[in-house]
């Protein structure tokens, strides 16, 4: 049974799926190509995937009662079940890219004589834990630690201000939209990941409203690290720097005495991370379960880690290979993050005279409970 999620909790997952992924790895890849621009980039990956997160929320509409698995399997029992298991693919796919990706990351980071592989089954394990306590903690950890994660979002440009060089950003009018459209192509594929959502969440609790909220302070916040990249750290080195956020919390000082102020900042940020890896598992796991109604998720929870902890070293020998990968996995993103949506929208959305009969029937039973009501308070 799937457990109502408010729109707030909405407005925090799609944050911490949009964000997660995106601020560890593409912006060097985008700076390289857009240059002082690279935040124009996020403009047209918010606004496809706007569209995008539109049409599928229109698809809720049609089964309030039903996330999109049960959807797509109670109407198309064969084709339905075969799109499913294309999506559990994919999002297996991110889950060892996730934990390879910040795997990687924490061990320059943070553990730098400890080794991946030991830092990667730590964060796997505790990933497994989460996803046993179910969407609840899922939900939980984003209220708590993506809520954090935009609290130092908010502190850290003042703490850049000696920092900055507005003129890394010249010449403010000369855009170049074909680096635009480059940077835009990189990051794509980790903003998009929100597609998510509808497959683990109730059409009642799914909503579009939410979802532009989340979408928007997303863009937003992400426009601003941009920003903060490039005049603090300059193009060209921010360009060639695998972990350009990194190397941005490297350059806070907050006094004198107090030095590497980056590792506090990794550390408050490392667990919104292990939450997005635990919602790579829990999806995987939760589509399992909708594909095959005699199978726990909870107890596919341990062997899909470990086959995700095997692909994460099996797919990608080494963080170059994975970097490099961006521009290749944008083709396939774009498949499950445009295109499905679309496809689905076409078959799957509400019709107007449907729509219109159920909201007429709708506002029958309001009346005739108003009418009801009405009745008993009046004298006999």
């Amino acid at each position: 049974m799937n457990q109502s999620v408010t729109h707030r909790q909405i407005v925090l997952l799609v944050l911490l799926l949009s964000i997660t992924g995106t601020l560890i790895q593409p912006h060097a890849q985008a700076i390289f190509y857009a240059e002082q621009h690279a935040y124009l980039s996020y403009v047209p990956v918010v606004l496809v995937m706007l569209v995008s997160m539109w049409m599928i929320s229109r698809v809720q509409r049609r089964f309030p009662n039903q996330d999109l698995f049960e959807a797509l399997v109670e109407r198309f029992p064969l084709l339905g079940r075969l799109a499913g298991v294309m999506y559990i693919l994919f999002f297996f796919f991110v889950f060892a890219r996730d934990i390879r990706l910040i795997g990687d990351y924490v061990s320059i980071t943070l553990l730098e004589t400890t080794p991946i592989s030991i830092v990667v089954l730590s964060l796997m394990i505790m990933a497994v834990f989460i996803v046993r306590g179910g969407l609840g903690s899922l939900i939980g950890m984003a209220e708590l630690y993506v809520t954090l994660f935009l609290l130092n979002s908010v502190i850290v440009p003042f703490m850049l201000i000696q920092q900055v060089n507005m003129d890394n950003l010249m010449p403010y009018f000369h855009v170049d939209p074909a680096g635009v459209g480059k940077g835009s192509w990189y990051i794509f594929s980790f903003y998009g990941e929100m597609i998510a959502l509808p497959f683990v969440v109730k059409g009642s609790d799914f909503r579009f409203k939410p979802v532009f909220w989340g979408m928007i302070i997303s863009g937003l916040l992400m426009i601003l690290i941009m920003v903060e990249t490039i005049t603090s750290i300059g193009v060209p080195i921010a360009s060639r720097l695998v972990y350009p956020s990194y190397e941005l919390a490297r350059q806070l000082q907050i006094s004198d005495f107090l030095d590497r102020f980056d590792l506090a900042l990794a550390a408050a940020t490392l667990p919104t991370m292990i939450t997005k890896i635990a919602f790579d598992l829990y999806f995987v796991c939760w589509g399992l379960k909708r594909m095959i109604p005699n199978v726990s998720g909870k107890v596919m929870t341990g062997p899909v880690a470990l086959v995700g902890f095997v692909c994460a070293f099996w797919f990608f020998r080494n963080a170059i290979q994975l970097y490099r990968f961006t521009r290749e996995w944008t083709w396939i993103a774009i498949v499950f993050e445009v295109m499905f949506p679309l496809v689905l929208f076409l078959f799957l959305r509400p019709r107007k005279k449907k729509a219109q009969e159920s909201k007429d029937s709708m506002k029958d039973v309001e009346k005739g409970r108003k009418d009801s009501h009405g009745g008993e308070l009046q004298p006999s």
